[in-house]
């Protein structure tokens, strides 16, 4: 079962105009059905997020239908927020749950008793199920149009394409659409090189051959998706492609490669400042003599860490409805009734369905919660599976602990 909506920012227009997406939009190289052959198209970033700051894209959600109906609930509700926190600058409507009231103007159900069968290898979705969401499609370019398409789940690299190449249309997954959050809220240097790695790590993942409508075997076309196994990258036998395709894909590696090994490099740098300042906070020390300890507020995204600290320290973080608000270790000093003085750490949230790689990527920013001496956890009340989604939060921590005390 399916609940597909369509969601538009066109009434979110911000008074000032929003600040164009960086070139490393996972768009840019996850999407190739449409404009093709068109050398402008392809040396362009090709995001439909960058196209134009001061139109914001329509983007048509598709949430797969969960039992029970309160989980459906709570991820579709999630997958409205994910929608909305493409906006960088929130200046209008905006609920941070949708289900309190009616849904707003902006957001259109259409048809959410579709069913689906089981999961399928190629395109996720039945045929039927596909060919339903089109016609959808179909219908809304007579009116507004659609730019994207964001499926609330993860999809595979050939789901994705293949999605893409029968909607006409750019397909984002639960992942994919979260980059491009990180994309829009990165404004700070170690923000930025994060968040680009992450995309990076999203492309390398989905690399794949295509076989061309001309039957010729190239790269980042449209027609039949192949996968490349490790033996298919290595020898041109039977059931593997050999050739131009091949010696594109290694190229594309090399280069994701490089600008890894880069970025990797400048996050280090990183790195290595924050523990000087770490070391240099522990020597300083408190009025007592003990050093400042660090106390890190943590928790899913949009859990209201941001405005505690800023409660605590009466102080004025930022912070928004929005998911992914903040993506930097941020400290604020405050003195305890004990007349002692610590130091609240702010740091990025976690959401659920995230792969551990997206959080490898923010590694040099959750080092402040795992060199922490407190951890202080905070939830939402209206937040569902609490003691499961502690779990898993918890275990994502001693992963993240084990890798960065080897």
């Amino acid at each position: 079962m399916l609940r597909i909506l369509t969601w538009s920012r066109s009434s979110l227009r911000s008074r000032s105009q929003l600040s164009p997406s960086s070139s490393f939009s996972i768009l840019s190289s996850s999407y190739s059905t449409l404009n093709q052959g068109s050398e402008d198209n392809q040396s362009t970033a090709g995001s439909v997020f960058s196209r134009d700051p001061s139109d914001p894209p329509r983007l048509f959600v598709v949430q797969p239908r969960l039992r029970p109906a309160t989980f459906l609930q709570a991820k579709l509700n999630e997958a409205l927020c994910l929608a909305n926190s493409l906006e960088e600058q929130r200046d209008g409507y905006f609920h941070s749950d949708f289900f309190d009231k009616e849904l707003p103007p902006h957001v259109v159900v259409q048809n959410p008793s579709l069913k689906s069968s089981k999961i399928r290898a190629d395109t996720y979705f039945g045929p039927g199920t596909v060919e339903n969401i089109k016609c959808h499609l179909n219908a809304l370019e007579s009116k507004d149009g659609v730019d994207a398409v964001f499926v609330n789940i993860i999809l595979s690299g050939v789901q994705q394409r293949n999605l893409e190449r029968i909607l006409g249309k750019p397909v984002l997954d639960r992942v994919g659409l979260i980059i491009e959050i990180f994309n829009a809220h990165a404004h700070t240097k170690e923000a930025k090189l994060q968040a680009e790695l992450a995309a990076l790590m999203y492309k390398k993942s989905r690399l794949v051959r295509v076989r061309g409508l001309d039957g010729r075997n190239t790269f980042g076309a449209s027609g039949e998706v192949e996968v490349v196994s490790a033996r298919g990258r290595g020898s041109g036998g039977r059931g593997f492609i050999s050739g131009a395709g091949e010696t594109e894909l290694q190229l594309q590696r090399r280069r994701i490669l490089e600008r890894r090994n880069h970025l990797l490099s400048q996050i280090e740098e990183v790195r290595r400042t924050r523990a000087v300042q770490r070391a240099a906070r522990k020597k300083r020390g408190g009025l007592d003599g003990r050093g400042l300890a660090t106390v890190a507020v943590v928790g899913y995204t949009n859990a209201g860490k941001s405005t505690l600290i800023s409660a605590l320290s009466d102080s004025n973080l930022y912070s928004d409805a929005r998911l992914f608000a903040t993506l930097d270790a941020r400290l604020k000093s405050v003195v305890l009734p004990s007349g002692r003085k610590v130091l609240l750490s702010d740091t990025v949230g976690f959401i659920s369905d995230l792969p551990v790689q997206l959080v490898e990527a923010f590694h040099s920013t959750l080092e402040e919660v795992l060199e922490a001496n407190l951890l202080v956890i905070a939830l939402h009340l209206t937040m569902m599976n609490i003691g499961p989604r502690c779990c898993k939060f918890f275990s994502k921590l001693e992963c993240q602990r084990r890798s960065f005390r080897t």
